[in-house]
């Protein structure tokens, strides 16, 4: 159907709504004066109530408004004495008339949000799919040309019969690679989050093995000192998902390099009921009119950079039930997972107090 041939049949069932309800006051209303004396001002005032009730339920708000002002016009009239003139003879008389005039407005102006409600409601839905739909179709399209690029750079990258320069350029080309495949999956990772769709695989892990992983992909910040990491020997094990726990760690690593200042140190420090990741670096830290929107998805004081790292960092330690913040002068950012007891020592004490 075109524009046109909506607009007609909208017209068309638009008008049929005014002749429908105007002809149910109507025969109400001569229904209600042949037996005036049967129904009482309470009921009558009840019988076009729920006229302009039902209206404000099937009808278009503007059918509604019109339902109680010709409600209101056919009962001063017709019932209200003296009949057949819009006058009364006591003021009082018009409170029952006037109150349904006033639900219908009310009705009316209720109605019309909870339409709007339905519709944006049924908009924002529909978004939601189609936005899947293409974060899904676009990971994929540009994920495999993405790993089919490392492959190639990685098997050149592994040859040692290419001039420095070259060489300076093919490193510069696998590190923006990789950059851009963390960016596709914090996309996706946001998508998921603000989708409550996210999937945690929880397993009870230590940290030192998610840092051990992370801290191979900057293998000369390690030979030369600028990545350190501190942690206890007894650190407890935690219940975690270590791909999104290593994707936060990666992520706040790379920013420390990226937006801060080597040395970068990790450090793990075991509270009472948490376990604190440090992330630290010497870096002056994110200015002071950025930081309350430090952690705002498209949030960023570099013009390198989109902002959504950190939105999607803090999404996934929540999703854990944990805490990301950030301190300043040096700059760090501390990630808090929950100590809780492992099933193992659990059975043990129970054992023991028996």
């Amino acid at each position: 159907m075109d524009a046109k041939g909506w607009f007609h049949q909208h017209i068309f069932r638009l008008v049929g709504q005014y002749v429908v309800v105007g002809l149910a006051v109507l025969a109400t209303t001569l229904l209600v004066f042949n037996l005036r004396s049967f129904f009482g001002q309470i009921n009558i005032s009840v019988l076009y109530l729920v006229i302009v009730l039902g209206c404000a339920v099937l009808a278009h708000p503007g059918v509604t408004l019109f339902c109680g002002l010709l409600s209101f016009l056919c009962y001063d009239f017709f019932l209200v004495p003296p009949v057949f003139t819009l006058q009364v003879s006591s003021p009082i008389q018009l409170i029952d008339p006037l109150a349904f005039l006033s639900v219908a407005v009310v009705t009316c102006i209720m109605a019309e949000r909870s339409r709007r409600r339905t519709i944006q409601a049924a908009i924002y839905r529909e978004a939601d799919e189609l936005r899947g739909t293409l974060l899904n179709l676009v990971s994929h399209n540009l994920r495999t040309p993405l790993a089919i690029v490392k492959t190639a750079l990685t098997s050149v990258l592994a040859l040692n019969t290419m001039p420095s320069e070259s060489r300076m350029l093919l490193l510069d080309a696998n590190e923006e690679t990789d950059r851009l495949n963390r960016l596709i999956s914090n996309v996706l990772q946001l998508s998921k989050l603000d989708a409550h769709a996210l999937q945690i695989d929880k397993d009870w892990t230590s940290l030192d093995e998610v840092i051990s992983i992370v801290f191979r992909r900057w293998p000369e910040a390690i030979q030369d000192k600028s990545l350190t990491a501190q942690f206890p020997d007894d650190l407890p094990l935690l219940n975690f998902d270590f791909a999104l726990i290593e994707a936060v760690l990666t992520n706040l690593t790379e920013n420390a390099f990226r937006h801060g200042c080597p040395p970068v140190r990790i450090n793990v420090i075991v509270q009472e009921a948490e376990v604190w990741t440090v992330v630290e670096d010497r870096g002056k830290g994110i200015p002071p009119q950025h930081r309350s929107q430090l952690f705002q998805p498209f949030s960023t004081s570099k013009a390198s950079g989109i902002g959504l790292g950190l939105a999607v960092c803090k999404g996934l330690i929540e999703a854990h039930g944990g805490r990301l913040w950030a301190t300043f002068d040096p700059t760090r950012f501390i990630f808090a997972l929950p100590l809780v007891a492992y099933p193992e020592e659990t059975i043990d004490d129970a054992s023991a107090d028996r």
